[in-house]
């Protein structure tokens, strides 16, 4: 139609690969050190031989780099220095069509906000190996290298497995489908169920202050049902998605995906699955796709979110660079 507007929150998502893909993957045990994790090289080693089977990446050294701080020689460690090495290294050379996938497994923190566009004040990080001397890498900076440097054109998948990391790429939309009226009524009942149980719970036994955090949580559950159900479309949200308001400019649309752990407020745990240690968020992931390979976005981010259901707290969070459908095909 003449003269209409494009919604922002609408943008279609049709990408057409070339072929050409390129790998990196990142996974920080910290051992020996006070912050030692147990699955975040595990993460790494199964991720890779996932996205080599299943979606044609090439092992090679020229299109598949491994960070791992258990590797002897120091230029495969995940220093600072490192990490940003390897970031620049991931988005050079590459040009419209071209597939890019970024694993990072490891510790996530949250430092001061230095630029204000963050209503909690406080900036997302990724710890390095090296944090202790080197420093935290503020989401800040992980938007520059990765989103504002990647090419137009040019599909960028990331798996943030880690501490704080909802909005750790500091992406323009998150997905947030059950904060705005948006959830599928399948989506719905489960909640609801979920809702009823954990109320049946709480009525069984005595009085105690694990009960009474264990109430406060699912009255937050609640109050966000009943919005969904009156189709409350309070705030800045449409299609699911919130607009985020970070300060950084991206250059223009760009073809970025992020499933993190995680809301910027939680944790993300380091579990064992199977006698074998793994961060939850990329054993989910694993599982969830493993089984089927098929999923939309939303399919996936709801999968996830049910396998953390009753056995973690955290949220997986979905973020984007361009509002995708959320019921289009996820891959790697």
């Amino acid at each position: 139609m003449a003269g209409a507007t494009r919604d922002p929150f609408h943008i279609q998502h049709s990408f057409r690969g070339t072929g050409n893909k390129k790998a990196l993957l990142i996974g920080i045990n910290y051992a020996g050190t006070d912050s030692e994790l147990s699955g975040c090289i595990n993460d790494a080693l199964n991720l890779k031989d996932f996205i080599v089977q299943n979606y044609g990446y090439n092992p090679s050294p020229e299109t598949m780099l491994m960070l791992t701080d258990d590797n002897p020689n120091p230029q495969f460690q995940p220093t600072y220095k490192n990490l940003v090495s390897a970031f620049a290294w991931l988005v050079s050379n590459t040009k419209p069509g071209d597939e890019l996938f970024l694993s990072y497994s490891g510790h996530g923190g949250q430092i001061e906000d230095n630029d204000g566009d963050r209503e909690s004040g406080l900036d997302n990080t990724l710890c390095p190996m090296d944090y202790e001397e080197a420093g935290q890498m503020r989401s800040d900076d992980v938007h520059k290298y990765l989103v504002a440097a990647l090419p137009e054109g040019v599909k960028l998948t990331a798996i943030m497995d880690c501490c704080h990391s909802g909005t750790m790429m500091e992406l323009p939309y998150t997905y947030r489908p059950d904060a705005n009226g948006k959830m599928s009524p399948v989506d719905m009942v489960k909640k609801g169920m979920a809702i009823a149980m954990g109320a049946q719970r709480l009525l069984q036994g005595g009085f105690s202050m694990e009960k009474v955090s264990e109430a406060k949580r699912l009255f937050a559950e609640a109050q966000g049902l009943a919005a969904a159900l009156k189709g409350d479309e309070s705030g800045n949200e449409s299609g699911g998605y919130k607009q985020e308001t970070f300060n950084e400019n991206t250059g223009g649309p760009k073809q970025v995906f992020c499933l993190s752990g995680c809301k910027d407020e939680q944790t993300s745990a380091d579990a064992s699955f199977n006698g074998k240690a793994n961060g939850a968020l990329t054993y989910a992931i694993l599982k969830s796709l493993n089984e089927n390979r098929q999923l939309s976005f939303e399919e996936l981010l709801l999968q996830l979110r049910g396998f953390m259901q009753g056995e973690y707290s955290q949220i997986p969070q979905l973020s984007c660079g361009i509002a995708v459908d959320p019921k289009s095909p996820f891959s790697f």
